[in-house]
């Protein structure tokens, strides 16, 4: 075959492959009034937008060209944006508790044998998380959708876990009726690269949780909503892990709402019951929330890991609408599957 014939055969494989991986719809200049991607891999950063307005962005560049650079990409995490308004609702590197950024997830204490990696922290990127691939991105209409592969290396840079990490983001209509919010359906599959690993830690340092921007910790402005039979107050309420059980767990969902260039939001936590028992919330002033819990993975048996969150601006909902919500996320796993699954 002519040397402009193989260029040819080249230039159709490689199309093909572009189309599979990037539907017309993402990573083009084309303006969509639909879901849509757009990546720039220079910088390590995917936005999902809807029309013009972005709604989440994939922070997974890696650069280790000097310690800013290095502690700024230590570690993947997803942005949110508030609803109507191109304000990044959620904390970037810097500022209090530098490696809480964004919807995010982690375990302290990572135990391998004697060893123990910290995967919470990843401090100095000795231990970090790095992006490998995208295996998927999707958008259309009604929804945006990603699959990416990330490593939780140990500091030689070899993978003690594989993350695959999907996000699916649908509009979340107000309780109101007017406007809309996100809907962000996070699914994490944590597989062992070493032979058994336990996950631990305590809940101020471990499992899947959102931080909200930096100005909410400087007038420690975060605020509280419970299910039924939890403490009522709006403001922290901040336990240890002591006792047995310990307190404030198991509550299946929690909501935080907070006031960000004059605007209010509310994030609602919604987690799958069957997750491992106990769970224990954790909530602060300064706006990070979520759960952690302890679990053992075996490479034949990895850890799947389901939350909802769902964002809106506006006037804070009720307890008895983000239960109905919540009601509605546990109904539909249940369905997914199926009655002998847990």
């Amino acid at each position: 075959m002519s040397n402009r014939n193989c260029q040819g055969v080249l230039l159709i494989g490689l199309t093909l492959i572009a189309t599979v991986f990037s539907p017309p719809s993402a990573f083009g200049e084309e303006k969509s009034s639909g879901f849509h991607w757009t990546d720039n891999p220079t910088e390590g950063i995917a936005d999902l937008l809807l029309g013009e307005e972005h709604v989440v962005r994939y922070m997974y560049g890696f650069d280790r060209s000097d310690e800013q650079r290095t502690e700024e990409t230590t570690k993947v995490y997803h942005h949110v944006f508030g609803p109507g308004t191109d304000t990044i609702i959620t904390k970037g590197p810097g500022g209090l508790y530098p490696h809480h950024r964004g919807l995010f997830v982690g375990w302290k204490k990572t135990i391998v044998g004697d060893e123990s990696y910290d995967f919470w922290h990843c401090r100095e990127g000795i231990v970090h998380q790095r992006h490998v691939r995208f295996i998927e991105m999707r958008s259309g209409d009604e929804s945006g959708s990603m699959t990416a592969e990330i490593q939780w290396n140990d500091p030689d840079g070899n993978p003690v876990i594989t993350e695959k990490r999907t996000i699916d983001v649908s509009r979340a209509p107000g309780d109101s009726g007017a406007g809309y919010g996100w809907q962000i359906d996070w699914r994490t599959v944590v597989s062992s690269n070493r032979g058994e690993i336990r996950l631990e830690g305590d809940r101020q340092h471990a499992g899947f949780q959102f931080r909200a921007a930096q100005p909410i910790a400087d007038g420690k402005g975060a605020r509280y909503i419970r299910p039924a039979g939890f403490p009522e107050g709006l403001d922290a309420f901040q336990v240890g892990d002591d006792g047995d059980p310990p307190p404030h767990i198991d509550l299946g969902w929690l909501a935080m709402t907070y006031v960000l260039d004059e605007k209010r939001y509310t994030i609602e936590y919604f987690e799958d019951p069957a997750l491992p028992k106990p769970s224990l919330f954790s909530e602060r002033p300064y706006g990070r929330f979520g759960a952690f819990f302890k679990a053992t993975v075996q490479p034949e048996k990895p850890l799947s890991m389901r939350y909802r969150i769902r964002v809106t601006s506006g006037r804070t909902p009720t307890r008895a609408a983000i239960q109905s919500r919540y009601d509605e996320f546990t109904a539909e796993l249940a369905s997914i599957r199926g009655p002998e699954q847990p």
